[in-house]
C-alpha cells in the first residue's frame, strides 16, 4: 500500500473501533461522533476505562498497536462488569465483532474503573506480562534489539558467537511494515513453520529520523534483499559491512577495494581474512597450537563438506614429505603464521578473471584447485550474471570485479542490453515496475523508457570474511529501505570451539564496542565495578533509613 491507501485504511480501521465501542462510550457520557472520529475515539476510549493519554500513541503503533486495542476494549467490558476471559477470547477471535455484539445486546451500567474487581480476573503477573511484552515490543522496534552472530561472514570483526546490540536510532527506527504480527516474533512461530505475521495488510516504508546516515565501513543490519517470498522487514536479517554507498564507483582488484578510484581503507576494530594454500613440512600443522594462537580450527571431513568453517584450515593433500591445507587467515594473524618454523610456502588465494592470470610456478596442488573449482573461477553464480546461465556476461570473480556505480535516489541511468542485467532487479522488484525488454527496447509500466531514475538508494555489503562471505558480489544492490540498524556494543562473546569451558567466553570482546577505530577495550570490569558501587549506595541508604 502506498501512504494514501495507507491512511484510507488506519482512517477505516479506527472507525471500525469506534462502531464496536459506540454503545460503551455513550453509556459513559459522551456523545455518539465522539466514538465516531477515527483516532480521537481512542482518546475518548481511554477517558472511560481512566487511562493515561499516552495509550493513543501505543494504541495507534504498528504490532504494539494490537496488543493495546485488546487492552482497552477488555477494560471497556469491564467499567460495565461485563469483562471476563471467555467474553475477550470471543472478542479477540472474532476480530472485535463479539465486543460490539455485547455493546449492542448487554445491560450497560457504567461503573467505571476499579483494579479490585480487575484483579479477580486478571492476576498482576499477567498483567505484568502483557505490558512487558509491550515495552520489549516497543524496544526491539524502535531502538535497540538484541542479535547473535550465526555465521562466519565477518570474522574476525564479527565473530560467531558474539551476542550484539543493534541501534535502530542510528539510521532511523522504520516503521514495521507488516502491522499484523505476533510480538517478539521474527518470521515464523518459534519451532514451527507457521507464519507469525500476517501478510494481508502492509504498509509503506517510512523511518523516524536519523542520528546519521550510513556511513562507509560501518557494519549493518539489513534484510537479506533475495528474500522474495517474505515483507520487507520479516526477511532474514544479515549483518555484513557497508564498503559502498549511494552514487559511489566500486571495484576489486586483486582483493582489494577501490572506491571511487582510491582504496578503501578500513576502521582499526575490522579485521579481513583471506584463504590461503599453505603448504608445511613433514610436520603438520597442530590442531591445539593454531587454534591457541590463531583461533583457526582444523575441520573434520563432514564439516569440510558441509563449509561450516569460522577460521578454518581444511587438510587437502597429504604427501610423506608435505601436508597442504587450504587455511583462513586474518591480516592481523598472517605474518606470524608465516613465520612458523614448519612452514614452507603461503599463497593468497586470488581468484584471477583469466585462468592464464595464474603464475606458472604455483604449487601442482594450487594450480588444479583454480582450474578445478567454480569459487575461484568466472562464473554466473556472481552477480548480475543470470543464474545458471552457459552465458557468463559479467567476467568477474570474487576477487577481480566491476567496476560497478552503485544507484542514488534521484541519479538516472540509460537503459541498454549491456547493463540491464544490473538494474532489472531494482526496477522491478525493489521499486515495483513492470519491465519489457524486445530486442534492444524497453518499456517500464507500459510506456517505451531510454533512461530509468531511482527512488532510493543502494548499498554494497560485504563480508571481512572475504572468501567465505554470501554477500553483494553474489546478490547485488542492498535497497535503502532493507536497512534495520546498526550494530554497537557486544555484550557476550561465547566460543563454541574452545577446547576446554574457561576459554568459551571470549572475556576481551565482552562489552565492547563493535566497530570503529582504536584497540578493541573490554568494558566489562568497570561496568561490574559499578554495578557493586550501585548495590552498595542502595544497601547504605536502605540501611540509613532503616535507622
Amino acid at each position: 500500500m502506498n501512504v494514501t491507501e495507507t491512511l484510507i485504511f488506519l482512517f477505516a480501521l479506527y472507525f471500525y473501533y469506534g462502531l464496536l465501542a459506540l454503545r460503551f462510550i455513550q453509556g459513559a457520557g459522551y456523545k455518539a461522533w465522539q466514538a465516531l472520529v477515527p483516532f480521537y475515539n481512542i482518546y475518548i476510549m481511554t477517558k472511560v476505562i481512566d487511562r493515561p493519554w499516552w495509550f493513543v500513541i501505543l494504541a495507534i503503533l504498528p504490532v504494539v498497536g494490537n496488543i493495546i486495542m485488546v487492552v482497552i476494549f477488555y477494560e471497556l467490558l469491564h467499567v460495565y462488569r461485563i469483562a471476563n476471559t471467555k467474553n475477550t477470547v470471543l472478542g479477540v477471535i472474532t476480530l472485535g465483532l463479539y465486543f460490539g455484539y455485547l455493546a449492542f445486546t448487554s445491560k450497560l451500567k457504567y461503573e467505571g474503573r476499579d483494579k479490585v474487581e480487575i484483579r479477580k480476573h486478571i492476576g498482576e503477573g499477567f498483567s505484568s506480562i502483557v505490558f512487558a511484552i509491550v515495552a520489549a515490543t516497543l524496544i526491539r522496534a524502535f531502538t535497540f534489539e538484541a542479535f547473535t552472530i550465526p555465521t562466519p561472514s565477518m570474522e574476525k570483526s564479527l565473530m560467531v558467537g558474539d551476542f550484539l546490540f543493534v541501534s535502530k536510532l542510528q539510521y532511523g527506527s522504520r516503521l514495521p511494515m507488516t502491522p499484523f504480527s505476533l510480538p517478539l516474533m521474527h518470521n515464523k512461530i518459534p519451532f514451527t513453520n507457521i507464519k507469525a505475521f500476517s501478510d494481508k495488510i502492509k504498509f509503506p516504508y517510512l523511518r523516524f529520523p536519523k542520528i546519521t546516515d550510513v556511513e562507509r565501513n560501518d557494519p549493518v543490519v539489513f534484510n537479506y534483499p533475495m528474500e522474495d517470498e517474505y515483507p520487507i522487514d520479516k526477511r532474514e536479517h544479515y549483518v555484513k559491512r557497508c564498503v559502498g554507498l549511494p552514487g559511489d564507483t566500486l571495484k576489486i582488484v586483486d582483493r582489494e577495494i577501490y572506491i571511487n578510484g582510491e582504496i578503501n581503507q578500513l576502521p582499526d576494530l575490522a579485521d579481513r581474512q583471506f584463504e590461503y594454500f599453505v603448504r608445511t613440512n613433514s610436520t603438520p600443522l597442530n590442531p591445539i597450537m593454531v587454534k591457541d594462537r590463531f583461533d583457526i580450527n582444523m575441520l573434520t571431513e563432514g564439516e569440510q563438506r558441509e563449509k561450516q568453517e569460522r577460521g578454518a584450515a581444511s587438510l587437502i593433500n597429504r604427501g610423506p614429505d608435505f601436508h597442504e591445507y587450504i587455511v583462513t587467515i586474518s591480516d592481523s594473524q598472517i605474518e606470524e603464521f608465516k613465520a612458523m618454523p614448519n612452514v614452507v610456502e603461503v599463497e593468497v588465494i586470488n581468484s584471477e578473471i583469466n585462468l592464464q592470470d595464474y603464475p606458472a610456478d604455483i604449487s601442482p596442488t594450487l594450480y588444479q584447485i583454480y582450474h578445478t573449482y567454480t569459487p575461484y573461477q568466472v562464473n554466473s553464480e556472481i552477480f548480475p550474471n543470470p543464474a545458471n546461465s552457459k552465458d557468463i556476461l559479467f567476467k568477474w570473480t570474487r576477487d577481480n570485479y566491476g567496476p560497478i556505480v552503485l544507484p542514488k535516489a534521484g541519479a538516472s541511468v540509460e537503459l541498454t542490453v549491456n547493463n540491464i542485467h544490473l538494474y532489472r532487479r531494482i526496477i522491478e522488484v525493489y521499486e515495483g515496475n513492470t519491465l519489457k525488454q524486445e530486442g534492444n527496447n524497453f518499456s517500464i509500466n507500459g510506456e517505451a523508457a531510454t533512461h530509468y531514475t531511482f527512488k532510493q538508494g543502494y548499498y554494497w555489503m560485504m563480508g571481512d570474511n572475504r572468501h567465505n562471505s554470501l554477500d553483494s558480489r553474489y546478490w547485488g544492490f542492498v535497497p535503502e529501505d532493507h536497512i534495520v540498524g546498526k550494530p554497537v556494543f557486544i555484550w557476550m562473546s561465547y566460543d563454541k570451539f574452545a577446547r576446554s569451558s574457561g576459554d568459551k567466553i571470549r572475556t576481551d570482546r565482552v562489552f565492547s564496542l563493535a566497530g570503529g577505530d582504536g584497540e578493541r577495550k573490554s568494558y566489562f570490569w568497570p561496568f561490574l565495578v559499578l554495578v557493586v558501587i550501585g548495590y552498595a549506595i542502595n544497601f547504605w541508604l536502605k540501611k540509613k533509613k532503616a535507622a
